[in-house]
């Protein structure tokens, strides 16, 4: 992947992370068990770390960010045919046990599919390729 790309990805995935948790705060996707979130944006994204990369030859980048207590969620996007914006092509996330859930699979996409869906607009309208 070129430069561009690569540069384009970190400001897109810096917005993807910052709309990620400000998402989270507001409470405007409500999942189980809909308890709210007490602690600050500053205080949310202070626990958060961020990692991006790409593997040579592949079309695609991965955003991880890992909490400070264990938890990690791992973002797969893709940019078809160089259109403006990135997509979200895979999503999974480990808290409480060893094997991670598939985000966009079929038990836990009916929550996080709009959720993320929402995110990667932001985020894409914050930032341009």
């Amino acid at each position: 992947m070129s430069r561009a790309f690569q540069s384009s990805f970190e400001a897109f995935a810096r917005a993807f992370v910052q709309r990620y948790w400000e998402t989270v705060k507001s409470g405007r996707f409500a999942m189980p068990p809909n308890e709210p979130v007490e602690e600050t944006l500053e205080e949310l994204l202070s626990e958060i770390s961020r990692e991006t990369g790409s593997a040579p030859g592949e079309a695609t980048y991965t955003l991880r960010m890992i909490s400070t207590h264990g938890d990690w969620w791992l973002f797969t996007f893709s940019n078809p045919k160089g259109q403006r914006g990135w997509e979200l092509v895979g999503a999974s996330a480990r808290s409480d046990t060893a094997s991670p859930h598939d985000l966009l699979g079929p038990v836990y996409s009916g929550h996080f599919g709009p959720f993320l869906r929402h995110i990667t607009k932001l985020a894409n309208e914050t930032t341009t390729i």
